[in-house]
């Protein structure tokens, strides 16, 4: 029986993908500082002075001293300072400076958010703040150029705006990518691990073939870092060498390995279909083959061919049906599903076939098509 997080089962079995392909729900359920930046009434940077902690040792209060405002509103206009209702202890005899997002509650400033700032970081979001959201190529060539910054701050935050961009979007600013800086990340064993599979996405896009080699050795790797990135990985090794690279994808499948090191293969696949489909279209279809004669696979490659609407497989899909594989309900309903969706008249049959036999429970799949609509 295959073993998937919650959240990954949910789109797999739904079809709903998470904005990158190869960063989880955990990190992009965040808000960016530019989101925080255009949900607050007004950001202001400063400084935390006199903490004053409660005479019963709980809570406190610590003045906050501003030192710019990065987006104004009546709420902090001619305030040089707020009492904040939270004690902040300061360590050492410098102050440390923080960005405030404020909201209006009842004409009074009420702190939404922070973190601790630096020049560097209000400089940063000051420019993010003026990006055009409609151009992505701009915004994330603005956003690559901060990922090795030294604030970690900053650094962490442009690397969300790239985990919470469509991979569409990262498609579209190929060409400010920097092969170079790629290279260097992924052999740094500094580089976070949750970074990997991006990144190696990234110079599958902007890299050239002899590149590839990058990935065929980050493939014999057995570190963490390495084997939760597979997907990124062989992402980056089909775009830059397609023949190298699905014999990477086919061999993951054929090996003897953990249902999730096949579900990261599987991902790679699928963003090659969604960003490569002409190019890759015969190799996904021959792995999707397989894949219906697969019992973890087999209600996710049914799935996955009918809201792409390649229709190459009905005869194999509709098979499934009948034999052992198609027993669990979770298969029947995906194969139902896919002949209702299915313009081959082969397809058709098959549905009007299944309703004679089974009504209620053609009429339960018909409800949740309209409720996916």
């Amino acid at each position: 029986m295959r073993h998937l997080p919650p959240a990954l089962l949910v789109l797999a079995v739904t079809g709903h993908a998470l904005a990158c392909s190869f960063c989880g729900p955990n990190l992009t359920a965040k808000n960016t500082l530019r989101e925080e930046f255009v949900q607050a009434k007004a950001v202001v940077a400063g400084t935390l002075k006199n903490p004053k902690a409660n005479p019963d040792g709980v809570g406190g209060t610590t003045e906050f001293h501003f030192a710019s405002t990065l987006k104004n509103a009546g709420v902090v206009e001619n305030r040089k300072a707020l009492l904040l209702p939270k004690y902040f202890p300061v360590v050492g005899d410098t102050p440390p400076d923080y960005l405030l997002f404020l909201d209006d509650r009842d004409g009074k400033p009420d702190v939404t958010g922070g973190v601790p700032s630096s020049k560097a970081l209000v400089e940063y979001l000051a420019a993010a703040a003026k990006l055009d959201a409609k151009d992505a190529a701009k915004r994330l060539a603005f956003y690559f150029a901060h990922l090795d910054s030294a604030d970690p701050t900053v650094s962490g935050d442009a690397f969300l705006e790239f985990a919470k961009a469509s991979d569409a979007d990262v498609v579209r600013a190929k060409t400010t990518l920097d092969a170079k800086k790629l290279q260097r990340w992924l052999a740094d064993p500094k580089t976070p691990a949750e970074r990997i599979g991006v990144y190696a996405m990234m110079l599958g896009l902007c890299g050239e073939k002899a590149d590839a080699a990058v990935f065929a050795g980050m493939l014999k790797r057995t570190d963490a870092a390495a084997r939760d990135n597979v997907g990124g990985i062989l992402a980056g090794y089909c775009l830059l060498d397609p023949k190298g690279g699905w014999a990477e994808v086919r061999a993951t499948f054929a090996a003897v390995g953990s249902f999730e090191e096949r579900y990261a293969a599987l991902t790679a696949v699928k963003y090659l279909q969604a960003t490569r489909p002409k190019e890759h279209r015969a190799d996904v279809l021959a792995l999707y083959r397989d894949r219906l004669a697969d019992k973890d696979f087999v209600d996710m490659a049914v799935e996955d061919l009918r809201r792409w609407g390649w229709w190459d497989l009905t005869a194999d899909v509709l098979a499934v049906y009948g034999n052992d594989l198609g027993k669990p309900p979770i298969v029947r309903k995906a194969v139902v599903r896919y002949a209702l969706s299915c313009p081959d008249e082969a397809a058709k049959a098959f549905a009007g076939k299944v309703r004679q036999a089974d009504p209620k429970l053609v009429e339960r799949v018909e409800e949740s098509l309209k409720a996916w609509k």
